[in-house]
């Protein structure tokens, strides 16, 4: 009785706070009102839906603290995908410092324009890029306040000519701010999204809130990656847990989502990520490159199971 009440509280509270204004609002994803499918309707969240009408699946890429992987994982991801047959466009809703570019190889080439509104930037196996990063110049700092994110992600969601693509892997900043949540909102028909952690108890218990606002707005979690996990030495062939093991692993028995794999710790990586071509691609014997590539394998049979 009491946890009824509690939820007609919760949904009065709602009601009563309700502006209309449901792109700024804070209940977005708890909010069950009618009228928010009209506001949406109406409002330029359709305009994005309508603009990305021609791409089959979109997957977000996120995690909790920054420098765990999240552009490692959505680079190579799209990749894999490229590499299977796939069209594969990446968006970087990145703004602060945009890293896609250069994990991609198309750093400095900017973004093309046509009467139809700004064209992608073409990478290896034909992946269309957009990013803020092939528009601002790289010695530009702007301070990116809420509402100038907003209409940044509006931007490249409403007025980007995608044209028909099979996958649109979006990679966003570390937490659960207001650049992850206005993609979601945008993209009202997102398939899924990936998370990333290392290793450490810190990772995880962020990475953990990245998942429960995935769950509260009702996005399929594809499943977890560890990043950093265990080195090998060149030299005499030890393993070594030079951080710790098992995080991500951990971090998806706790939510019950699947675990997609440990990436090694591998100077390659790192190498790849600079020299612009994913390990996925330069390196596809790497036991780095398998992992990708077998996730990107159980992405799909997932998306076609519906």
């Amino acid at each position: 009785m009491a946890g009824e009440l509690i939820q007609e509280i919760t949904a009065l509270n709602v009601d009563l706070t309700c502006d209309g204004n449901c792109e700024g609002c804070e209940k977005f994803f708890d909010c069950t009102l009618p009228q928010k499918d009209e506001v949406f309707l109406r409002r330029r969240m359709m305009a994005a839906k309508e603009n990305l009408a021609g791409i089959k699946h979109k997957i977000i890429s996120i995690g909790g603290k920054g420098g765990v992987g999240k552009t490692l994982v959505a680079a190579n991801l799209a990749v894999a995908l490229a590499m299977k047959g796939r069209r594969v466009s990446v968006l970087d809703q990145v703004f602060d410092g945009p890293c896609i570019p250069l994990m991609l190889g198309v750093e400095g080439q900017g973004l093309g324009r046509s009467p139809e509104g700004l064209l992608p930037c073409e990478a290896l196996l034909g992946i269309q890029v957009v990013s803020m990063g092939l528009i601002l110049p790289d010695d530009e700092a702007i301070t990116w306040f809420h509402e100038l994110k907003r209409s940044a992600t509006e931007e490249l969601l409403c007025h980007v000519v995608y044209g028909e693509r099979d996958y649109l892997i979006i990679d966003v900043p570390a937490g659960t701010s207001s650049d992850t949540v206005n993609v979601i909102q945008y993209i009202s028909d997102m398939d899924g999204a990936t998370v990333v952690t290392v290793p450490s108890e810190v990772s995880q218990a962020v990475a953990y809130k990245g998942i429960m606002l995935l769950k509260r707005a009702k996005v399929p979690v594809f499943g977890v990656f560890e990043n950093m996990g265990t080195f090998t030495c060149p030299e005499c062939g030890e393993q070594v847990n030079l951080i710790q093991s098992g995080g991500g692993k951990t971090l998806a028995e706790r939510t019950g989502v699947p675990f997609l794999g440990s990436i090694p710790l591998d100077s390659r990586v790192a190498e790849c990520g600079d020299e612009g071509v994913p390990i996925v691609y330069k390196y596809p014997d790497s036991d780095a490159a398998k992992i990708f590539m077998a996730a990107a394998e159980q992405i799909e049979r997932r998306i076609w199971r519906g």
